[in-house]
């Protein structure tokens, strides 16, 4: 027992002078090794006196034992253009490609002799020790487009991966990708998260990408590096377009997304981009915008898609305000008990200040007794044409009160609404309509703002605090949120029944609202089983209310007014929670909010 206690001792102290010199994440990492890594790593994590490095070193000789136990192992070929003059921006990444892990890789470089002899003479004297690395050179001045084509034309291997002079890959990039490739042997495009460094190497920014959202992808190019493409397809739609320099990511992979949408998500930091300041001949923000309105553009149209794109108002932020086919009908659904005055707020903002015109209205009135109350109720039956009051004698159950509107709704599309909303954005009922008459879409939710600007619903994160929640509640509305997610249009797994167009077809498909959410969850709980019959939920910024729901009310996660249907829901979605809500980053925090303007920093493995 004696020595027992010694060897916690020595382990305490070790691990305090770890926290002590090399901070929490670095203790967090050796302790994940000796704690459960395989026996090989434990025996040396156990001497937690071993450097960063040795046990790196440790890790990496790991994975590539692994890379060579794979069944299947695809020859990945990298596409590095070489065009800038600067024969120090090289070197990093050709290095960052000979210290892969995984060792079935190619280099194909492709340079522009007009930068000069220093840049070529880097690789070629790689090559010459290395017969993975290929390189090209070009007369004449060339565009990174036609670099990256040259490079192309050098590849034999199954799949493209793309390198931009002066990144980085991270040393177990290729193996991530194979390991994907491994489990998913269909897979077309892959793409990881990415870290954004300033010029002296500190990291800016870290993108943790959500996993593929086709409309988020319409409304800014959330992808960029590291992506790895099918050779194949990236030979079938002709490589890069140089008439679409300034956004020739975007091009590509919107035409690769014409061909294909077997496309998968590594959510690990895999890429180091580096950024050099302003070259010579970098393009106007205009033309960026230009370029990247001209690809949404082309992809609209081969995929024969009616709609329109604007800008959002934010540099390379676009809306593609789809046109909504013919006139069909929607009915707004409102539960009330009492409060005439929010409820008088709510429907006289929707008569004044919404633009599309064919709607109802249905009331339902839970048991309200107040005098107000009923006089305007009665005032609304008599007098407005478009809306109908129902009462419902029962105690309070949101699911139960709206599946009993939903049987007297004659519109094509079902709104549900809570009282305590108010119009800001006169297209809001156009803007939910435009995304709930496509076929693959199921729940469309709105951005609701707290009375003081601040966001109270942007989407619903499944996990969020163990259940599910408001992501960036309480954040500035002002700001464009986390990677443009506050104004861009994209899915995600759930949103709120405060504000929520949906088809009624599809509505009595899944069976309606689950009455045993009495209170809350039960619009979660709808969104989920509308996403597990292969549906996609989706959120627009461009229908904007206001929610005067107490902005203090449930701030803490601690205080729960529905336990009840709290662990109901944990337990029926209990595999989405454990696996991840698949529109947030498993690297982002689930025990709180991302705090306002928040970068998140990791290296990458």
């Amino acid at each position: 027992m004696k020595k027992n206690n010694q060897s916690l001792r020595e382990l305490a102290s070790k691990a305090y002078r770890i926290l002590k010199d090399e901070g929490t994440g670095r203790l967090l990492t050796v302790s994940k090794n000796y704690l459960f890594g395989p026996k090989h790593i434990d025996a040396v994590a156990a001497d937690i006196g071993h450097s960063a490095q040795d046990l790196e070193k440790l890790r990496l000789e790991k994975l590539r034992a692994e890379c060579r136990a794979f069944t299947y192992r695809p020859k990945i070929s990298i596409v590095l253009p070489a065009g800038n003059r600067d024969p120090r921006r090289l070197r990093p990444s050709l290095d960052s490609v000979l210290n892969q892990v995984y060792d079935n890789w190619e280099l194909c470089i492709a340079v522009d002799r007009s930068v000069g002899s220093g840049v070529g003479e880097l690789p070629e004297n790689d090559a010459t020790r290395d017969e993975r690395i290929t390189v090209r050179f070009l007369n004449g001045h060339h565009g990174v487009s036609d670099l990256s084509n040259a490079a192309i034309g050098l590849a034999t291997g199954e799949f493209i991966g793309f390198l931009d002079q002066g990144d980085e890959l991270a040393p177990s990039a290729l193996y991530e990708v194979a390991h994907l490739l491994e489990k998913a042997r269909d897979a077309d495009f892959i793409y990881s998260d990415e870290i954004l460094l300033d010029a002296s190497g500190v990291p800016v920014y870290t993108y943790y990408r959500p996993d593929f959202s086709m409309d988020y992808m319409l409304s800014h190019c959330y992808i960029n590096h590291f992506s790895v493409i099918r050779r194949a397809l990236v030979n079938k739609i002709g490589g890069f377009r140089s008439a679409f320099e300034v956004s020739r990511e975007y091009d590509l992979f919107l035409r690769v997304f014409s061909e294909t949408k077997r496309v998968f998500h590594i959510p690990k930091a895999l890429y180091l981009s580096r950024q050099h300041g302003s070259d010579p001949g970098q393009a106007t923000m205009s033309d960026v915008m230009d370029s990247s309105r001209k690809a949404i553009r082309d992809f609209l149209d081969r995929e024969g898609i009616g709609a329109d794109v604007c800008d959002a108002g934010h540099f390379n932020f676009f809306r593609v305000k789809r046109r909504i086919i013919g006139n069909p009908k929607v009915t707004i659904i409102i539960p009330t008990k009492d409060k005439a005055d929010l409820l008088k707020r709510c429907i006289g903002s929707i008569e004044d200040k919404t633009l599309y015109k064919d709607y109802d209205i249905i009331v339902v009135d839970n048991q309200s007794c107040q005098a107000e109350t009923l006089e305007y109720l009665a005032d609304l039956q008599r007098q407005r044409g478009n809306c109908r009051v129902l009462p419902f004698r029962e105690g309070f159950n949101f699911s139960r009160i709206n599946n009993y509107a939903v049987q007297y709704a004659s519109g094509e599309h079902l709104l549900f609404l809570n009282n305590d909303v108010e119009i800001i954005a006169p297209e809001w009922l156009g803007a939910m309509l435009e995304h709930s008459q496509r076929e693959d879409i199921g729940c469309v939710g709105a951005k609701l703002l707290y009375p003081d600007g601040k966001l109270q619903h942007v989407g619903v994160v499944i996990g969020l605090y163990g259940g599910a929640d408001h992501i960036y509640k309480w954040h500035e509305s002002r700001d464009i949120g986390y990677m443009g997610q506050f104004v861009s249009i994209r899915n995600c797994s759930a949103v709120t029944a405060a504000c929520m167009i949906v088809k009624k077809a599809l509505f009595a498909e899944v069976g309606g609202f689950d009455a045993s959410f009495k209170v809350g969850f039960g619009d979660t709980d709808f969104c989920l089983r509308v996403q597990e019959k292969g549906y996609l939920n989706i959120f627009t910024p461009f229908a904007e209310l206001y929610h005067h729901e107490s902005a203090s009310r449930g701030q803490s996660p601690e205080i729960d007014p529905h336990l009840e249907d709290t662990k109901r829901l944990m337990k029926r979605w209990r595999k989405i929670i454990q696996e991840g809500d698949p529109f947030y980053n498993p690297n982002l925090p689930l025990h709180s909010q991302p705090l306002q303007g928040q970068k998140v920093f990791q290296r990458p493995n």
